[in-house]
């Protein structure tokens, strides 16, 4: 699979993080979709089926965890990579 057809959804509530995080992947060729918060991010992973979702650990609302547990009773996306990212 090249680069340019690997999809990555970021999901953080950090405005900064998601910039640089997606500034540098897009460099790299890859297709990046971002959102704030883990309901968006199950409504985007369902669209899009992302190849790798980033997730932030710390959000509100709903937290990273929970967001991974809902991903992955979702048939078509529950096999998706999920790799956290935490400050913690």
């Amino acid at each position: 699979m090249e680069k340019t057809e690997i999809k990555i959804l970021l999901v953080d509530d950090e405005k900064d993080i998601l910039e640089f995080l997606s500034y540098n992947l897009k460099k790299e060729g890859f297709i990046v979709h971002t959102c704030e918060n883990g309901i968006d991010a199950i409504s985007i992973a369902k669209k899009i089926k992302p190849d790798l979702i980033l997730l932030d650990i710390m959000m509100p609302e709903m937290d990273g965890i929970e967001t991974c547990r809902e991903i992955r009773i979702i048939p078509e996306i529950k096999d998706t990579v999920i790799a956290f990212l935490t400050a913690r």
